[in-house]
C-alpha cells in the first residue's frame, strides 16, 4: 500500500535556483604556498612599519588620553607582530629578515590621517589573505588581526577629531 502511494504521488516541483557568483572576493584556497608565504611576509614588514611610525606619533601626541590610545595601538601592533612572525616561522622554519622604511608625515594630525588609511589598507588585505587560503591557523591569525585593525581605524579617527 505504502509502494501505490509512492507511485501514484505527483512528482515534486523542481525548483530552479539561481547560481551566485560573488565577484571580485578571493575564494578560499586561491593562494600558492609561495604566495601564502609572501602574504604572511609582507604582514610581519607591514606591522613592523607601522610598529615605528606609531613609536613616532605618540612621541607627537598632545595629550595623556591620545598617548594612552597610541601606546594600547602599539601594544596590540606588537602582538600582531609576533603572531605573524610566529606564522612565518611556522611556514618556512626561518625567521623573517626585513628594514623599516620609515612613514613619512607634516604633521601629527597628517600622521593620524595616514595611519587611519593605512589601517583600513591592511584590513583589506588582511580580509583577502584570509579569504584566499583554507589554512585554519592563518585564517585565524589574519582575522583576528583585521578585526583589531578595524578597531584602531575607529580610534585614528576619533584621534584626528580631537586634533583638529
Amino acid at each position: 500500500m505504502l509502494e501505490m502511494n509512492q507511485k501514484n504521488a505527483p512528482a515534486a516541483p523542481t525548483v530552479s535556483r539561481p547560481k551566485f557568483r560573488i565577484p571580485e572576493i578571493p575564494v578560499l584556497g586561491q593562494y600558492t604556498a609561495t604566495q601564502l608565504i609572501d602574504a604572511v611576509y609582507r604582514a610581519v614588514v607591514d606591522e613592523a612599519t607601522t610598529i615605528e611610525f606609531y613609536t613616532r606619533l605618540l612621541r607627537d601626541a598632545p595629550d595623556e588620553r591620545a598617548m594612552e590610545y597610541l601606546s594600547d595601538i602599539i601594544e596590540e601592533e606588537k602582538n600582531h607582530l609576533t603572531a605573524f612572525t610566529k606564522l612565518y616561522v611556522h611556514f618556512t622554519d626561518m625567521v623573517p629578515h626585513y628594514k623599516v622604511a620609515p612613514v613619512q608625515y607634516s604633521s601629527y594630525a597628517d600622521g593620524l590621517l595616514k595611519a587611519f588609511d593605512g589601517e583600513l589598507k591592511a584590513v583589506d588585505f588582511y580580509k583577502e589573505t584570509q579569504l584566499s587560503t583554507t589554512d585554519a591557523l592563518t585564517q585565524e591569525t589574519y582575522y583576528f588581526a583585521m578585526v583589531d585593525e578595524l578597531e584602531h581605524a575607529d580610534m585614528f579617527g576619533l584621534l584626528y577629531g580631537m586634533a583638529t
